[in-house]
């Protein structure tokens, strides 16, 4: 029988298409992309406010002092996606995982004072006292235009609430009361998306501005090997409103002299200075890893792809006798010297040969191949038939 060569180098031969590795793809890297933004929209030390002393010309009277702020907390979880084969970048958001928060505070001190039938007395301060309420709302982040969900607005009013409630005890015993005050709040505030920027350092700066949900915008990344992997600073830019106002409803019961005195029914409105101004997230840095470069397709290339000179290769369309050499007996027989025993002339030859035809068949062309597949059947079937 011929020998058999290997399955894949003879579908390599046959086929030199079959075995060629795809070219890889490119691929669409994800890096993280959430933005938080923690700001004091006003201070508490930054606001106050006194109502004086009220009813006026009253024989019994109230006095509230407060300091008020808010802050926001806006949080924007989502990924960046880097595209390699069309270098362009687009912003996903988590659904649902938006947040815009409130934090409403007040800090609340009241003095008494009354005036009956010649009696009058004044308290110290009474307080502080606190009261905080925190509006919220969810959305899918990033706002942007084209985002169904935008603009996320806040328009409510919370229910009252009692945060002071103390007995009045003059040091007289001849008066006697108690302090009630509820508060409840008004927010009106609007969040929507600008824009999110994208800047890179290397290959070379560029800045990319997303400005509609779903965007996909260019930024080159070149074609490598480096920067691997590629950094971009992402910022988002939001615009924020707000206007909030606490109101407060005392009521003060008090009787003296055997007299009851009410300060009562009455609301109180706190407006907090409002906010009305785009508002720059920290950068957040992403990373998108370079993705492998494709394997080199062996049919391609210039000239021999496997790397053979041009003297190593036979162009005159003859089939190599390298390694085999023909004697032409006087009976006319024919002896092929590559048949030799080892030992004999012509043996070191025969291994020459075999050496070569195994290198042949690993570098040489498809048609050389199949040359050698033939002259391997015809020694074979010249040592089943000896020359006779």
């Amino acid at each position: 029988m011929p020998p058999r060569l290997p399955l894949a180098l003879t579908l390599a031969v046959l086929f030199p298409g079959l075995l060629a590795a795809a070219p890889a793809r490119g691929e669409e890297a994800v890096s993280p992309f959430a933005p938080v933004h923690e700001q004091m929209l006003v201070g508490l030390d930054d606001f106050t406010f006194d109502s004086d002393w009220f009813p006026m010309d009253a024989p019994l009277q109230l006095r509230l002092i407060a300091h008020g702020g808010n802050s926001v907390q806006i949080d924007m979880p989502g990924a960046g996606r880097y595209d390699w084969d069309n270098e362009s970048i687009d912003f996903v958001g988590d659904p649902d995982a938006g947040r815009l928060g409130l934090d409403i505070g007040l800090t609340l001190d009241a003095k008494i004072r009354f005036d009956v039938l010649g009696l009058q007395w004044e308290s110290d301060i009474l307080g502080p006292y606190d009261y905080a309420v925190i509006a919220e709302d969810g959305f899918t982040p990033y706002l942007l235009p084209g985002n169904p969900e935008r603009p996320v607005n806040i328009d409510d009013e919370t229910d009252p609430v009692t945060f002071v409630s103390v007995p009045v005890t003059p040091d007289i015993i001849v008066a006697a009361g108690n302090l009630d005050i509820d508060a409840y709040v008004i927010v009106a505030a609007t969040l929507v998306g600008d824009a999110i920027e994208a800047a890179t350092t290397a290959p070379m700066a560029q800045l990319a501005t997303i400005v509609a949900e779903g965007e996909s915008v260019s930024l080159l990344a070149g074609q490598g090997p480096l920067p691997d992997p590629l950094e971009v600073d992402g910022t988002l830019v939001c615009g924020l409103t707000t206007d909030i106002t606490i109101v407060l409803k005392p009521t003060l019961v008090m009787e003296i002299l055997g007299q009851k005195f009410e300060i009562a029914d009455i609301e109180i409105p706190i407006d907090l200075p409002p906010f009305a101004d785009a508002i720059r997230f920290a950068p957040i840095t992403m990373s998108f890893p370079r993705p492998p470069p494709p394997p080199p397709d062996p049919t391609t290339g210039d000239g021999d792809s496997h790397g053979n000179s041009s003297s190593d290769s036979d162009t005159s369309g003859e089939p190599p006798t390298t390694g085999e050499v023909n004697d032409t007996e006087p009976d006319g027989a024919t002896t092929n010297i590559s048949d030799s025993a080892p030992g004999e002339a012509g043996g070191a030859d025969e291994s020459a040969g075999c050496e070569c035809a195994a290198t042949n068949e690993q570098r040489s062309p498809p048609l050389l191949a199949l040359l050698l597949i033939g002259l391997a059947t015809r020694r074979s079937r010249a040592r089943r038939d000896p020359p006779r």
